[in-house]
C-alpha cells in the first residue's frame, strides 16, 4: 500500500511539468493580455501561480480530507440512500462487525443508480448500485469495498481524479455510445499547425497527463490491491460469497489483457481472484 505514496508523488511531478506549465503560461498570457480585467489586484504572474497550482493543490488536499456530502455526489451523478436501503447496508456492516468488532464503516454511503451489482469507493466514501443493495451478496462485496476504504485506496483514487478538470474539448467529436458515427468533411489544412498547437495546450493545460504517464505503474498498483481487498473481504468471512459473486458478476465482463510490460487493466483477472481466495479458504480451514 505505501507504494502508492510515492507512485502519486512522481504523478504530481509529471503533473507540475506537463498540465500546470502550461496552464501557467495560457493564465499569464490570458492575464497580461487583460490587464485591468485581473481580479482582487492581483498580478499576471500571482494569478498564473495561482491556477496553475491550484489542482494540484486541490488533489493533494484528498488525502486529508476527501471529498463527500451533497455537492460531491451531485458531481459524481449519485443520490442518498432510501432509509429502506440504508437499513439493509446498516445490518451488512452489522454482519462484517460480527467477525471484526473493530471494523470501520465508510464516512458515508451514495447509492448510483445504474443496473449492474456493482460498488466502489472515493475517498472514504461507499457508492452502491440498488441492485446490490437487494443482493444477498451486499456483504460479501462490501467486504471488499472496506478493504479499500480502510487504506489509502480510495484516498488515492479521489487525489487522481482531481488532476484532471478537462478532457479534450477541442478534439474530434465523439460517437454516441452503443453506436458508430462518420463525419465526412473536406480537410483543409490551412492553420492546421495553430490549430494543433491549441489543442494540444488546452489538452495539457487541463491536467492528467502526469498520470497517463505512469498508467502502467499505476495499472499494477491497483492489480494488487484488488488482491489485497479479496483477502480483507476473505478476512472477514466473505471469502466464498465473494467468489461467489465473482463467478456470478466478475466473469461475465473479464476481457483479455494483452500487453508484455505495459498492460492497463486495473484489475486482475477474476480467475487469478477466485484461485487466490480458494487458496485462503484451504489455508483458513487447516
Amino acid at each position: 500500500m505505501l507504494v502508492g505514496l510515492p507512485l502519486y508523488l512522481l504523478t504530481l511531478a509529471g503533473e507540475a511539468m506537463l498540465g500546470a506549465s502550461v496552464r501557467w503560461f495560457l493564465i499569464y498570457l490570458g492575464a497580461a493580455i487583460g490587464g485591468a480585467w485581473i481580479p482582487f489586484g492581483l498580478s499576471a504572474e500571482a494569478l498564473a501561480w495561482a491556477g496553475a497550482l491550484m489542482p494540484i493543490a486541490f488533489s493533494a488536499a484528498a488525502l486529508l480530507r476527501p471529498g463527500r456530502g451533497w455537492v460531491w455526489g451531485r458531481r459524481l451523478g449519485a443520490r442518498r440512500l432510501t432509509a429502506e436501503e440504508a437499513e439493509k447496508v446498516a445490518a451488512a456492516l452489522g454482519l462484517l462487525r460480527g467477525a471484526d468488532p473493530g471494523l470501520r464503516a465508510p464516512v458515508a454511503c451514495y447509492a448510483l443508480d445504474a443496473p449492474s451489482l456493482a460498488a466502489g469507493v472515493r475517498g472514504r466514501t461507499l457508492i452502491l448500485t440498488p441492485r446490490l443493495v437487494e443482493s444477498p451478496l451486499l456483504a460479501a462485496v462490501l467486504a471488499h469495498e472496506l478493504g479499500h476504504a480502510n487504506s489509502l485506496d480510495g484516498r488515492l483514487r479521489e487525489a487522481l481524479e482531481r488532476l484532471a478538470l478537462w478532457g479534450d474539448p477541442l478534439g474530434p467529436p465523439q460517437a454516441p455510445r452503443g453506436r458508430e458515427v462518420r463525419f465526412e468533411a473536406s480537410v483543409d489544412s490551412r492553420g492546421a499547425l495553430l490549430w494543433g498547437a491549441l489543442r494540444w495546450s488546452l489538452r495539457l493545460a487541463g491536467g492528467g497527463d502526469g498520470r497517463a504517464l505512469l498508467a502502467s505503474f499505476w495499472a499494477g498498483y491497483w492489480r494488487r490491491r484488488e488482491f489485497a481487498a479479496d483477502a480483507y473481504a476473505a478476512r472477514l468471512g466473505q471469502g466464498g460469497e465473494l467468489a461467489r459473486y465473482l463467478t456470478d458478476q466478475g466473469l461475465l465482463f473479464d476481457v483479455p489483457q494483452p500487453g508484455l510490460f505495459f498492460r492497463a487493466a486495473e484489475h486482475p483477472p477474476v480467475a487469478l481472484r477466485l484461485e487466490r481466495l480458494r487458496e485462503q479458504a484451504e489455508k483458513g480451514s487447516q
